[in-house]
């Protein structure tokens, strides 16, 4: 009975911490890099962001840099190169307003939901971290 009861609770164990684990597609495109950039929301080039539907790139962090977007209850933070293609001298995306858009193949994205708008893109813009303290915000991977 004392065996019994340990591998029912090793097995529980084992099998709760494979059901946590995400079952997200990986990109074949993008690489996963570390990376932690911090900047104060108070300078003048990031004031925008306290605002909701703002949106801001910055060229320091991420692959291609960096986009950060002001949905309304929070900043957002996704990597500037096209998640469709390896990345390449035109894979750097441009925003305009709250789209983004790869010059390689025109391919676009909503900046709000870093989705696809063109049709027939297999992945969606990659996500980064975001964290808070004050008016530093710590966008990482």
């Amino acid at each position: 009975m004392r065996i019994s009861i340990i591998n029912v609770i090793i097995f529980s164990i084992i099998f709760l911490s494979n059901g946590c684990k995400k079952n997200a597609i990986k990109n074949p495109y993008l690489e996963e890099i570390s990376f932690r950039v911090e900047i104060n929301l108070d300078l003048p080039q990031y004031e925008s962001l306290q605002y909701a539907g703002s949106a801001i790139y910055i060229p320091n962090g991420g692959i291609k840099g960096v986009f950060l977007i002001n949905n309304g209850s929070t900043i957002l933070a996704f990597e500037a190169s096209d998640p469709n293609h390896y990345p390449n001298d035109c894979s750097k995306m441009t925003l305009n307003g709250l789209t983004c858009t790869c010059s390689c193949e025109q391919n676009k994205y909503s900046l709000s939901t870093g989705q696809p708008i063109t049709d027939g893109l297999s992945y969606s813009m990659k996500p980064y971290h975001i964290s808070r303290n004050g008016n530093i915000l710590s966008i990482y991977n």
